[in-house]
Order: C-alpha cells, then sequence, then structure tokens
C-alpha cells in the first residue's frame, strides 16, 4: 500500500471512530445522570463546619437508601478553607469548574459569604450551580439580590438575617422570669454581631443594649470579645465589679465558650449566670470538653425530648447515636440536601437552572425544626434569606422555630427552662437554679 493510502485509510479509521464514539451513549454523565453532587465548603476541622458536614453525610445516606433523587445517588464533595476568606475563594472555584455541584453550601461566616458571593458571580453563568450559605446572619450576605438580581440570583442562605429579635425578646422574657435586672453584654467581635452591637441594617433594629433599657434592665456592660481569645479572666474580674444579676454572650461555633466555662468557674463572676448562645455549649460534648464547669450555665440546646416536629426526635436519636453535636446550622445542613431533594423532583431534572432557582424561591419543606423557605420578595436584603421573619414587623414574635433555652445541671441533664412562642408549653422556668444551688448540690 503506498504511503498516500495509507494516510488516507488512517484517516478514514479515525473519522470513522469518532464519529461512533461521539454517537454512542455516554453512561453516568451529563446533566441529569451520574451522582446528584452536593458540596460543603468550610473549615473542614472546625467544631462548628464539621457536625454540618457529617450530618449532611447522614442525609445524603438516607436519600440514597431510599433510592437516591431521580433515581440518581447523592454524593457529597468537600473543600477546607481553613477559616480564611482567600481560601474561601479559591475553594468555590475549584469545586464549581472541577466537581460541577448541583448545589454547594459554605460555611456561615458572614465575611466568607460575601467574598464566596462575589467569587462565584462571575462563574454562574458558564458554570451554574446554586450556593446556599450554612447558618450566616449579617444582612449584607443576602443584599444586592433583588436589585442585582441576574447577577446573584443563584445566591441563598438558610438562616434570617431579622433573626436579631428573637434573640432579643425570648432572652429578655427568660431574664425577667428569673428575676434579672443588671445585665453583662459582652458580643463576639465579628460581622454577624455588627446589629447586636450597633443597631441599625436595613430593618432599623436597636442594639440590643438599647432594647434592653426599653424594656426596663440595667445594661452594665457591654463589650465585644475576640473570638477564641483564650483568655476571659480579666473580663470576667471587669464584669464582677459591676455586679450583673446575669451575663449574656453572643458567641457562635467561633467562640471559645469551653474556655469561657473553665474561668467562669473559678472567676470573681462564678455565682452569675452566663447565657451563651452558640457554639459547642449546645451540644452534648460541652459538660466532657468543659469537665463538669458548664454547672449552671445556660444556653440554646436541641438535642433535647421535646417533640418540635414529629420527626424531630428521632434526628436527636440518631445524632447522639452517631456523636453528632446538633446546632441550629448543624441541622440546617441537613435540611439543606433535603430541601434539595425536594426541589430536584418538583424540577423533574437537574439541567434547567432557572427552573431550580425558581423552585427555590417557592418550595416550602418540612425539616425537623419547622418549615423550611426563603424570602421571595424582590426587596434587598431580604431575598432568598430564609423566611422566618416579617418584612413589615421584623420586632415581631413568632417562627416556626422552637429555639428552646436551658440550663446544664449535669452531665447528661440539662433542664429546658424557657423558649420561643410557638414552644411555650415546654416553658418551665421554675426548673433554674443558681450556680451556687447547682455546685452546693453537687459537691454533698
Amino acid at each position: 500500500m503506498s504511503k498516500g493510502k495509507l494516510v488516507l485509510s488512517i484517516g478514514i479509521l479515525v473519522t470513522v471512530f469518532s464519529l461512533l464514539v461521539s454517537c454512542a451513549p455516554v453512561a453516568q454523565t451529563g446533566p441529569d445522570r451520574g451522582p446528584v453532587i452536593i458540596g460543603y465548603i468550610g473549615t473542614q476541622s472546625s467544631p462548628g463546619v464539621k457536625p454540618c458536614v457529617d450530618l449532611a453525610k447522614m442525609a445524603i445516606d438516607e436519600i440514597n437508601a431510599a433510592g437516591g433523587i431521580l433515581g440518581r445517588p447523592a454524593k457529597l464533595v468537600l473543600e477546607d478553607t481553613k477559616g480564611e476568606t482567600s481560601l474561601a475563594v479559591a475553594a468555590v472555584q475549584r469545586m464549581v469548574l472541577s466537581q460541577r455541584p448541583v448545589m454547594y453550601m459554605v460555611e456561615g461566616r458572614s465575611e466568607i459569604a460575601m467574598a464566596v458571593k462575589e467569587a462565584a458571580a462571575p462563574m454562574f453563568k458558564e458554570y451554574p450551580a446554586i450556593c446556599v450559605v450554612n447558618g450566616a446572619a449579617d444582612w449584607e450576605v443576602t443584599d444586592k439580590i433583588a436589585s442585582q438580581y441576574e447577577k446573584y440570583k443563584f445566591f441563598f442562605r438558610d438562616y434570617e438575617f431579622a433573626q436579631y429579635p428573637w434573640f432579643y425578646n425570648y432572652n429578655l422574657e427568660m431574664f425577667s422570669k428569673m428575676g434579672v435586672k443588671k445585665i453583662a453584654v459582652l458580643y463576639e467581635d465579628l460581622y454577624w454581631t455588627r446589629v447586636y452591637r450597633e443597631g441599625g441594617g436595613p430593618t432599623g433594629l436597636p442594639s440590643f443594649t438599647e432594647y434592653a433599657k426599653s424594656k426596663g434592665f440595667e445594661v452594665v456592660y457591654d463589650k465585644p470579645i475576640k473570638a477564641r481569645a483564650g483568655m476571659w479572666l480579666p473580663t470576667l474580674e471587669a464584669i464582677a465589679q459591676e455586679k450583673p444579676d446575669v451575663i449574656f454572650v453572643y458567641s457562635s461555633w467561633f467562640t471559645d465558650v469551653e474556655v469561657l466555662a473553665k474561668q467562669w468557674a473559678t472567676s470573681s463572676a462564678k455565682d452569675i449566670p452566663i447565657l451563651a448562645e452558640g457554639g459547642s455549649i449546645e451540644s452534648h460534648q460541652f459538660w466532657e470538653l468543659t469537665g463538669g464547669t458548664a454547672l449552671g450555665m445556660l444556653t440554646t440546646y436541641w438535642e433535647n425530648p421535646y417533640p418540635v416536629t414529629a420527626v424531630f426526635p428521632t434526628l436527636v436519636k440518631k445524632a447522639r447515636a452517631a456523636d453528632i453535636p446538633l446546632q441550629t446550622h448543624v441541622i440546617l445542613s441537613y435540611s439543606n440536601v433535603n430541601f434539595l431533594k425536594k426541589v430536584i423532583e418538583k424540577v423533574g431534572s437537574t439541567s434547567d437552572i432557572n427552573a431550580l432557582i425558581s423552585a427555590y424561591e417557592t418550595t416550602v419543606s418540612d425539616t425537623p425544626i419547622g418549615p423550611m423557605g426563603f424570602h421571595n420578595e424582590k426587596q434587598d436584603p431580604w431575598m432568598h434569606s430564609g423566611s422566618i421573619a416579617d418584612m413589615k414587623d421584623p420586632l415581631k414574635m413568632g417562627g416556626p422555630f422552637l429555639t428552646p433555652l436551658a440550663q446544664w445541671q449535669g452531665q447528661d441533664k440539662v433542664e429546658l427552662i424557657w423558649s420561643s412562642p410557638i414552644g411555650q408549653s415546654y416553658s418551665h422556668p421554675e426548673n433554674y437554679k443558681t450556680p451556687a444551688a447547682l455546685r452546693a448540690a453537687a459537691a454533698k
């Protein structure tokens, strides 16, 4: 065979092979084949992020055991940010470009969430994916979504920035039941506490101090505190000098509340009860983390036996069996996975991102702690924020979540004291005991 004919024959074979490959069905690929990819981007070693990932895995395992999503398995992929904003931006770019998730969650640090929103926006047209921020509280996280909808329409957050009123009202109501007159307030010095500290925002909320004073309380100490500073004693000693009836700490998983507990128990403030809203104090693991020095502290506590919803006790039992500590944002991570499943099944595929976004905006899904949905009113910064608050009256009490406030009274003994309005039948202010009384009983 001549060289020319050989080249021609090879060319024909290559062309035929290429046509066969292009026409052959490709197994497990394409927008509606293969696994439904769900991502989680966050500080994978964080005591706040790890349980979110673990509970998301639990939700995915349950979905796959029941047949998947439209017959397709769900798959969780992870990226580590190590708590750095620049690494979070790079992680989003890697995940969206290489993993092609249908939806990915981002840890709820407001500074990181806002950076991710800006970094992901230019990629959305060619690499569409829905982003759900898991637990961020600052109002700016969902700003500009209504006014620049085409740019940011992919971006949601599962938490409500207007949850501030609940923190204000049900805490102050509980303080009244405890006989509190004087309050010391500490705020984690991160972006999410700005409205608590300063007031303002789009709803014109008062600061917590202003609001407490309007309700007849005296705020004798009011300071921001560094997250994971490791040294609470000087602050606790300064607070003790002011003789408040309670110390209220706006904390999150970034706050070293376990260190706070240990230093509080040896300080001059040890007989002043502390209410810390968030962090490791919310889970069963806190007692061991503090060596029992948590005795007498107050917190929001989700690992309780009360039937917040019909399925809530089951989730508590499963999470406890797996040693997964529950916090609000952890339960929301679990709920986000199931919400996505409902949205995809409603649309019928994952190939139409605009249909998925539209379904996200209009779907309401039952979760273990109440209904989940998103504001779809085209008004900044409400749009695509978790739909709990009344836009017209954000200081109005209500909402679907129980939000239980409880006291550590021993190992595996966390007594419910108070709750938001829908759970008032579970409130037992008579269960409250002073830290001094609890320590005296424990010493016998």
